[in-house]
């Protein structure tokens, strides 16, 4: 056996041993990235959760989202920052999205929320007020969805049932 068959065995050797390694590589990168959506859904639903519950807290934020007075600087306070909250796991899950971490349907379904959170005059006033302190493209994108959105009618039906 010459020199030359030695490194030509070795390099078959090589070989052998690489292709595992790499589609043990593979495996482990589409796991990661599976446990990375996993924890995102996680997350979006710990957010989602935690919005519902202020409204338990505080029933009285749809009243304020809705009402024609205009509501104490307490009640704005308590709203604004209700909205800041869940417009923030909002754009969690767009950047998400944008990412790749997050399917285009799983966002088209989280978005949805963005039209609740919107869906009053007052708290389109307040988006308004507070929209410089979210990513520019992710305030440009609910600026388009929101273009000729009419009014949600959900706390006024809240109202009247029975």
């Amino acid at each position: 056996m010459t020199l030359n068959d030695v490194y030509l065995i070795s390099q078959i050797i090589a070989v052998l041993l690489v292709a595992p390694t790499l589609l043990y590589l593979a495996l482990q990168i589409r796991q990661g990235a599976e446990q990375l959506r996993s924890e995102t859904r996680q997350t979006q639903l710990e957010n989602d959760q935690v919005g519902v519950y202020k409204f338990v807290e505080f029933p009285e934020l749809g009243r304020i989202a809705s009402q024609t007075e205009t509501p104490s600087f307490e009640e704005k306070t308590k709203l604004v920052f209700w909205m800041i909250g869940q417009m923030r796991a909002r754009e969690y899950e767009w950047l998400q999205y944008k990412s790749g971490a997050m399917t285009k349907e799983a966002w088209e379904t989280y978005r949805g929320v963005i039209y609740f959170v919107l869906g009053t005059a007052r708290n389109r006033a307040l988006w308004e007020l507070c929209k410089s302190y979210f990513n520019a493209e992710f305030v440009a994108s609910v600026n388009d969805m929101m273009c000729d959105v009419p009014q949600i009618e959900f706390w006024e039906q809240l109202e009247k049932t029975g």
